[in-house]
């Protein structure tokens, strides 16, 4: 009998980069542990890449007497569209699905699509495997089988089976279908452009609202493969040239074998060059262990970035989503220590929990810039999932919570085909503690936010507003959220800044987030990035509009400014912002020890801001105009590495980059003073 594992994976770029069918191989690899399934079926090739449903169905080849589907949010609506046509084709084909997308209380599910036959919950390999035995036996009684749910066989009624399985404490009970050769014939070609995901652990102590793992069936008691599996495993990807591996973990760094783990991957991209990239879910709340990983990763050039998440920093809201936070005065020590080692952090923070106002959220982006985040700050919508506390009709008429479907448009991804099944998610865009129109200006004062701070193109700016005008980051970023500039100034940030009131309207009328710019590369960017985009093609004008726009912003708080000092501040951020077209501007010698200001600004020894001749030389890679190039290293590989600024040329007394952080006292020291003093302690530890 034939069994078909359709788990279809998005496609990133014009490469047609995919992740190779993690689900379903654990499936099989599972199944197959028992005898009589492995006689009994022949598991036919996975159906995995995103295609039109007539290139999906063309890949049944023989007549298909079981088919599943693992659905989330990017497939959920083609899964149920070629499931449907298989019934039609072959009535008497069991059609089963499961993954996160998947309601574990499916009956209002089943009596919409009565073409599905059964439905699992959580954890599936115990499910999946006791339902093949059964339906060996009778082909109708699914009666008993934990984390099912299935039809009566005469009514066609849902029945949901109660039942739990005992939970496998050794993961390695699961085989590895990496280890054990599932995907072999996808490498029978020389190129391949597959990603891979997996998972050390299995567990989330957490109880997030918005979040899967805090509802979604995984036990909150953390559960392990061994050591050595996941080295196996690591390995087998460096073989396989696997350039990116993501890890399904939910708090990544939290255990002390996580280190271990970083070194295996660490060995690995030494001796074969791959993998080149590792990207995880961090643990929630971040310590000591975690920094060390993160750091560890960075060195060796395996992670992008560290996220220290927040999602919101308002106590009632945390308390409404069940998140504990780590201290703001802990996070803030954290972040410097990052910053002192240049380890990429990014923050996140999730816009429209509930419990969240206008104020609180200006008030908690108010706080965390002023950590000292120095690398990226994303804000995402609260996005509504199934099985999850957010997504309950109780707890939403608890908050008021009114949400919006929008069509999906993966970032970073490329976009649909036109014969291809559209994707939906959906979006809080209303509470009782706030309104649409609080939404919309909170939205659009987010986007403002990111491409200030995040893309850099105010980073320096606000910088020396807040240290020497003593003006919060959130006052400049209101300004321009709220347009109060001048009819006759501003023009270019003024038509972006109208582009996000434009995009915040789009979702309310169902667009996705997404925007395609087809000159920078076939992909869908980040707003904010678009924004970014559009903006570097002309900056010598932008800046000169900035520089008008601080200029009034300063007067309208009544604060006295040396015009030719915010000149050379002015000047000074746009050097360092880069562009597809080689800049003019190359080196400047400024009358104020600006490179020396914003050198040392973020590190616990600042400088006075004082007249003193210094010269500033910037290297920016030449793209000749290559916009798709430019956007990719930028944007795509570059904004989370914390590598979108233009570099400051070696040659710069105060090159950022060459200068190093004594971790115990806060100096900044040249590198070859810095490895004499690593040597002196490790002598000294000896």
């Amino acid at each position: 009998m034939n069994i078909y594992l359709n788990e279809y994976n998005l496609l990133m770029g014009s490469g047609g980069v995919s992740y190779l069918p993690f689900v379903s191989g654990i499936l099989r690899a599972y199944a197959e542990t028992v005898p009589i399934i492995k006689e009994s079926f022949k598991f036919m090739p996975f159906v995995y890449n995103m295609d039109s449903p007539n290139s999906i169905l063309a890949q049944y080849t023989k007549r298909p007497d079981i088919a599943t589907f693992s659905i989330s949010m990017w497939n959920e609506k083609l899964s149920l569209h070629i499931a449907q046509e298989i019934k039609k084709r072959w009535p008497t084909c069991l059609i089963i699905f499961g993954g996160s997308q998947c309601p574990h209380k499916p009956i209002e599910y089943l009596k919409k699509y009565d073409f599905i036959d059964l439905a699992i919950r959580a954890e599936g390999e115990e499910a999946f495997k006791e339902l093949l035995l059964r339906y060996l036996e009778s082909k109708h009684d699914f009666s008993n089988i934990p984390n099912l749910s299935y039809r009566n066989d005469k009514t066609r009624d849902c029945i949901i089976n109660l039942e739990t399985p005992e939970t496998e404490k050794d993961l390695d009970k699961y085989p590895s279908p990496y280890l054990n050769e599932l995907y072999e014939y996808l490498f029978d070609k020389k190129n391949h452009n597959y990603q891979i995901i997996i998972e050390t652990n299995r567990g989330c102590p957490f109880l997030c609202t918005f979040c899967y793992w805090g509802r979604g069936g995984n036990t909150n008691k953390y559960r392990f493969h061994s050591l050595d599996r996941v080295r196996d495993e690591i390995e087998w990807a460096g073989q396989h040239k696997i350039p990116y591996i993501f890890n399904a973990d939910s708090n990544f760094g939290m255990h002390r074998r996580d280190m271990e783990i970083a070194k295996y991957l660490a060995d690995a991209k030494q001796r074969y060059g791959y993998p080149e990239k590792f990207r995880t879910c961090w643990g929630k709340n971040t310590d000591e262990k975690i920094f060390k990983v993160a750091n560890y990763l960075f060195e060796n050039d395996l992670d992008k970035g560290m996220t220290l998440g927040r999602q919101s920093n308002d106590k009632t809201v945390l308390k409404n989503i069940k998140r504990d936070n780590i201290k703001l005065d802990t996070y803030k020590i954290l972040q410097q220590k990052f910053n002192r080692l240049n380890v990429p952090v990014y923050a996140e923070m999730i816009l429209g929990l509930p419990g969240e106002t206008y104020d609180t959220w200006i008030s908690g982006v108010e706080e965390l810039l002023q950590t000292g985040l120095n690398n990226q700050l994303f804000i995402y919508p609260a996005e509504v999932y199934p099985n999850t506390e957010l997504g309950e009709p109780e707890y939403q008429k608890n908050f008021g919570i009114q949400t919006q479907r929008i069509e999906l448009r993966e970032i970073h991804c490329s976009p649909r085909e036109t014969n291809w099944i559209s994707e939906y998610q959906d979006i809080v865009v209303k509470s009782n503690s706030m309104s649409i129109s609080d939404w919309k200006k909170m939205t659009v004062f987010s986007l403002v936010t990111m491409l200030m701070h995040s893309m850099k193109t105010g980073y320096f700016v606000m910088a020396y507003l807040y240290k020497q005008h003593k003006l919060p980051y959130t006052q400049l970023l209101k300004f321009l959220t709220d347009l109060k500039i001048n009819d006759s100034a501003g023009k270019i940030i003024k038509a972006e800044i109208q582009e996000f009131y434009n995009y915040t309207e789009g979702l309310l009328q169902g667009a996705g987030r997404g925007i395609l710019m087809p000159e920078f590369g076939d992909i869908f960017w980040d707003v904010e990035e678009a924004s970014f985009l559009r903006i570097s093609e002309h900056l010598d004008n932008f800046y000169e509009e900035f520089e008008e726009v601080v200029s009034e912003f300063l007067n309208f708080n009544n604060k006295s400014f040396e015009k030719m000092e915010l000149n050379e501040v002015m000047l000074y951020q746009r050097m360092r912002i880069p562009s597809a077209h080689l800049m003019k501007k190359r080196n400047h010698i400024f009358s104020y020890n600006i490179p020396e200001y914003f050198a040392y600004l973020f590190t616990p020894k600042p400088r006075m801001l004082i007249k003193k001749n210094q010269e500033l030389i910037v290297s920016q890679n030449n793209y000749n105009g290559e916009k798709i190039k430019f956007a990719r290293e930028k944007l795509l590989w570059g904004r989370k590495s914390g590598k979108i600024l233009v570099n400051i040329d070696p040659k710069t007394d105060f090159n950022v980059s060459d200068v190093c952080i004594d971790a115990k006292t806060g100096d900044s020291v040249k590198h070859k003073l810095f490895d004499k003093i690593n040597k002196f302690e490790k002598y000294k530890s000896l």
